[in-house]
């Protein structure tokens, strides 16, 4: 999908590389369904770092500058119920992510337990689910709407401001 403003064009690549990363935390979760990853494997160490990163980027980058250039933005211009039922989202997605992280990195330094790899399963489990249903809807309403309410200069202004942080 091509959008025409930058801003809503960056924000689609990063969907992109969240979806990336979502499949392939599942691929993880259905390799292992037997049994504890091996944290030593090369596949599993990555999965697991590409997710943390990922996570910590969407969860502090993206939500924020949505939340404080976007959905403001839209607000202005009198479409506030995508930007409140966007942010609810995020508030559900903000603390599961944080947990999954911590989990990544706890795993990574010392590998799973099996409590640990229960538990790293059924939110990254809830996480994918809210995810993909979350990136779906910005690619389906929001992005759209950044497209024909964005003019040029500020367009320039977000995109820059956007990729300094990321």
């Amino acid at each position: 999908m091509e959008f025409s403003r930058r801003t809503a064009q960056l924000l689609h690549e990063d969907h992109r590389a969240t979806i990336a990363m979502v499949e392939a935390l599942e691929d993880l979760i259905a390799a292992s369904r037997r049994g504890i990853p091996d944290v030593g494997d090369a596949l599993t160490r990555e999965t697991l770092e590409r997710t943390a990163a990922a996570l910590e980027q969407e969860i502090r980058g993206h939500f924020a500058f949505e939340e404080n250039e976007l959905f403001t933005r839209l607000e202005e211009f009198g479409d506030v119920e995508i930007g409140e039922h966007l942010r609810e989202e995020h508030k559900a997605i903000l603390p599961l992510g944080e947990a999954i992280v911590a989990s990544a990195r706890a795993a990574l330094k010392d590998g799973f337990s099996e409590s640990g790899w229960q538990d790293f399963r059924s939110r990254s489990g809830e996480l994918i689910e809210r995810m993909l249903a979350h990136i779906q809807k910005e690619e389906m309403a929001l992005l759209p709407m950044l497209d024909d309410l964005l003019d040029p200069e500020t367009d320039m202004q977000l995109s820059e401001a956007y990729s300094l942080n990321h």
